[in-house]
């Protein structure tokens, strides 16, 4: 039997693995959060941005009784995903075999980057959520609830630009393949001999802040979750394809995670998400992406993640230059509420959208591999 069907074998194993393992601990992690009591004390009446809510307002005080639903869900999702991990290099470690080196897919080649991006996102995340349910935030704490936006950002930019470096000045990525392009910044077009191999730095920075900023997707029962499991699932074909199989099994498991959140997080929910579980989780898709090279793929497999940004980001900018909105209410899935849209309606279209446009991004990321 060759490497590669051995390789899936085992991936496929660890992702059933994750589910069934964070299917069985999640009771006992809402327990815990319920017992913290680890939700918003008071409804959001303020956007992120400062302004009063209005439109979305209402149907925050229509769902009055989520007050009482905890956040912090996301620690399920990375918890378990790094506990495997975890307990496979700690295998390797104490009993080093041939068998011990390929169950273990924790590699300073691959993983490392990836598996340390998603715990300081996650932990990130968790200082939010923790901010956001007490009782009093105190100055530290934005408008919106949870951690200012100005410290996320700081904190988020400074991350990303240190994950930059090390791509630049340790992996050597001095390039980017659009399609069947590879854009070489040490011979770009009509510019011979220049060296402009640093514009790599800045363009990596810009994608993984914008891949975060997607993370607002995160407000309806089962919305972010369903959304998130076929972007995983795409990239990591794509890994596969390429032969990265640690990164591969990395977000299978991942991914087995995030269905068992979703088994606890579909309506009604038992906890959300929160930024524990985006942070992290969003920002690992970039990091994935830049490694393997399928950049481009993003805004294909992660169409709806980055239209609700632009939603949000063209409602704002509208409002301030032009003194009007674009939409009833920001992010997008909040505007379909506002048409009238139940908020079943627009979770299961969004998850239908996010798996056409996954597969499509593994179709074309596979014929331009």
């Amino acid at each position: 039997m060759s490497l590669a069907y051995l390789e899936a074998a085992k991936i496929l194993t660890y992702t059933a693995v994750s589910f069934f393992l964070a299917l069985w601990w999640g009771p006992y992690l809402i327990e815990v959060l319920y017992t913290l009591k680890f939700w918003k004390k008071q409804s959001r009446t303020v956007a992120t941005s400062g302004e009063d809510l209005v439109v979305t307002a209402k149907f925050y005080e229509e769902n009055e009784k989520k007050r009482l639903v905890p956040r912090g869900g996301g620690v399920l999702i990375w918890g378990t995903t790094l506990l495997i991990a975890s307990f496979f290099w700690l295998l390797l470690k104490t009993y080093n075999s041939p068998l011990t080196q390929f169950l273990n897919f924790v590699s300073r080649q691959e993983t490392f980057i990836p598996i340390g991006t998603l715990f300081f996102g996650s932990m990130l995340g968790l200082i939010d959520d923790s901010l956001a349910t007490m009782p009093e935030e105190g100055n530290y704490a934005g408008k919106g609830g949870g951690l200012h936006l100005n410290y996320r950002l700081l904190t988020v930019v400074g991350f990303s630009f240190l994950i930059s470096l090390w791509f630049y000045f340790r992996l050597q990525i001095t390039s980017i393949s659009i399609f069947a392009y590879k854009l070489d910044f040490l011979n770009l077009p009509g510019l011979p001999g220049v060296n402009l191999t640093w514009l790599v730095i800045p363009i990596i920075l810009a994608i993984l802040i914008f891949t975060w900023s997607t993370g607002i997707i995160d407000g309806f029962d089962g919305l972010a979750g369903g959304v998130f499991v076929p972007v995983y699932l795409c990239f990591a074909g794509l890994a596969f394809a390429k032969g990265y199989f640690d990164v591969t099994a990395l977000l299978m498991v991942l991914a087995g995670s995030t269905m068992a959140f979703l088994w606890y997080n579909i309506p009604p929910a038992k906890f959300f998400m929160g930024d524990t579980g985006t942070v992290g989780g969003l920002l690992i898709v970039g990091v994935v992406a830049i490694l393997i090279n399928y950049i481009y793929i993003l805004p294909i497999a992660g169409f709806v993640l980055f239209l609700t940004s632009f939603s949000a980001i063209i409602q704002v900018l509208s409002k301030k230059i032009f003194k009007r909105k674009v939409f009833l209410a920001a992010p997008l899935h909040h505007h379909l509420e506002a048409l009238g849209w139940e908020r079943n309606q627009v979770t299961m279209r969004y998850w239908l959208i996010s798996i056409m446009t996954s597969a499509l991004g593994l179709a074309i990321g596979l014929i331009f591999k």
